[in-house]
């Protein structure tokens, strides 16, 4: 339990009769899901952006503090979310560090990731697509990305994995982020095998392809001439001649009529097998028969990735307005109204207003639980941005019936119902 929370509700509620019992049960509400400690990791990562591009003003970083609880709460995530990506992006040296930034809580609402693993694939797949950093060319990405996972039930976490280790080689092989992650989608699809063995597996398929060696993984020259005398054997060539220039060919446009071949032979058949196996690999064999097997589908997802303009924002609007996003626009709530008084004469009149509150709340609780009551009448007090809010909900409270008259929003109804399910468990 935190003991800052602790002393503080001692404080504002050991003079009004509330037991020390009912006193446990605000503080453990509050510490689970409201923490104090994230105005010390805001603190914390606002100096490393202060440190990575020194050219930000005081006033500036404020106001970069400011918009943090804005952006966070439009997609449901906490304030030091939005500004880990801004730290890992000014880290990185992306000019719009606040715009990659939002991307990446986007990114993370919509796929339910950590905010690790967004602004890692959103760096990953800028710097292999030379993108440069721009917003909306990523945004395309994750839109297609959304698309293609919310329209084929794979998980966008692991799809993300994916990318984020493909990205590289692809785009050195030529292979477009539509293409690669279409590729991706239908193979995991197939298989359920995890993002990341995913993409270990269809890099080893576009090493064979490209003809190019790899000790790390086991591809040797003599590996590839299997696999190239396979792909002749299916009347597929690795390479062609334009006006007597041989370079090889487009590896999906290779896949693409491996699909055919391979397709229209019996499963039994010696040159099917002898493709699989010639990539040296259980996993691999595996992954491109799923894709050769799957062509089909990876074509569909090709259209859902073009067609997913919006998908992500959409997406990350039903994760902003669940339970969890309610809960973390609650916390941003609170600590951005701490941050707020922390240093301001503001504090005193706040705690007295609060004291005023809880004791009403005290002399209600014979007919309504603490919880129900307590909760969200310190959302609101702590929420209301006119001065008065707190007197004006004391009035409210003393002369009408509490629920029927307080006219909350919806998070405020979520968190009651939480608070009155946990009550009804302990």
């Amino acid at each position: 339990m935190s003991n800052a929370i602790n002393t503080l509700l001692n404080t504002l509620l050991g003079t009004t009769g509330i037991s020390n019992a009912d006193i446990t049960k605000l503080e453990k509400a509050i510490t689970e899901y409201i923490e104090l400690s994230e105005l010390k990791d805001i603190n914390t990562l606002v100096t490393e952006i202060s440190k990575a591009n020194n050219r930000l003003s005081k006033s500036q970083l404020e106001k970069l503090v400011d918009n943090s609880y804005n952006v966070a709460d439009k997609y449901g995530k906490k304030a030091t979310e939005y500004l880990s990506g801004v730290q890992k992006a000014s880290d990185a040296g992306y000019r719009d560090a606040e715009g990659i930034a939002e991307l990446s809580v986007a990114a993370q609402s919509a796929g339910n990731m950590t905010a690790d693993l967004a602004n890692q694939l959103i760096i990953t797949t800028d710097k292999a697509y030379k993108m440069n950093g721009s917003v909306s060319e990523l945004t395309k990405v994750l839109d297609g990305m959304s698309n293609i996972s919310g329209n084929n039930a794979i998980n966008m976490t692991e799809l993300s994995k994916g990318m984020s280790a493909l990205s590289s080689t692809a785009a050195t092989f030529g292979v477009d982020a539509n293409e690669a992650t279409a590729a991706l989608a239908t193979m995991i699809a197939a298989t359920r095998e995890s993002g990341t063995e995913t993409a270990d597996a269809f890099r080893t398929i576009l090493f064979n392809i490209s003809q190019v060696t790899d000790a790390e993984s086991g591809i040797t020259t003599e590996g590839l001439s299997r696999y190239e005398a396979a792909c002749k054997a299916l009347n597929v060539s690795l390479s062609e001649t334009k006006n007597g220039i041989t370079s090889l060919r487009d590896p999906m446009e290779v896949l693409k009529e491996l699909s055919v071949s391979y397709n229209q032979l019996e499963k039994t058949d010696t040159r099917r097998t002898n493709l699989l196996d010639s990539l040296g690999g259980e996993l691999p064999a595996i992954e491109l028969d799923a894709l050769l097997s799957g062509w089909d589908t990876y074509e569909a997802m090709l259209q859902q990735y073009d067609s997913g303009a919006g998908s992500l924002a959409t997406t990350a609007a039903k994760t902003a307005d669940s339970w969890e996003g309610s809960m973390n626009r609650l916390s941003n709530t609170w600590t951005n109204t701490v941050g707020n008084i922390a240093n301001s004469d503001v504090i005193i009149t706040t705690i007295n207003g609060l004291n005023n509150l809880l004791s009403v709340v005290n002399n209600v609780t014979d007919k309504l639980n603490i919880l129900q009551i307590a909760i969200p009448a310190l959302y609101t007090a702590i929420s209301a941005k006119k001065s008065g809010g707190l007197i004006r909900l004391i009035y409210l409270i003393n002369n009408s019936p509490f629920l029927a008259t307080v006219e909350f929003n919806s998070d405020v109804y979520d968190l009651c119902t939480y608070a009155q399910r946990k009550d009804s468990n302990s």
